[in-house]
């Protein structure tokens, strides 16, 4: 999996993600390069962050693993688009099915960390 990117893909991912913070972008171009699941976190918060209402922005500030998502304003389609630019990102499959279990911010972290290093065994 991991390759060096070509000046078009570091292209794309920065139109991708302009709206999402230096450091998610950064984040995703390191992990493409080199398939490090412990990005992944970083990753995930970034994009998560990036749908949020400013009130939800707030509470993410302060947000635990145990933090809902749903008190995060993040509702059924938000969490849709959310896993599109996941399975962008990261390179992966989410299906329908596994999109039941995301409860919490731990929920999705947990599962991407795990679908990621499952994908380099």
């Amino acid at each position: 999996m991991p390759n060096p990117l070509k000046d078009e893909e570091i292209a794309l991912i920065r139109r991708n993600y302009k709206r999402c913070s230096a450091e998610t972008v950064t984040a995703i171009l390191k992990y493409r390069e080199t398939g490090d699941a412990g990005l992944v976190a970083t990753i995930a918060g970034g994009i998560i962050q990036r749908y949020l209402r400013p009130e939800g922005e707030e509470l993410f500030k302060n947000a635990t693993l145990d933090t809902p998502l749903a008190s995060l304003g993040v509702e059924s389609l938000t969490m849709l688009e959310i896993i599109l630019d996941l399975q962008d990102s990261l390179e992966i499959e989410i299906k329908d099915s596994e999109m039941g279990g995301f409860l919490t911010l731990g929920d999705v972290y947990r599962f991407l960390k795990d679908k990621v290093e499952s994908r380099t065994e």
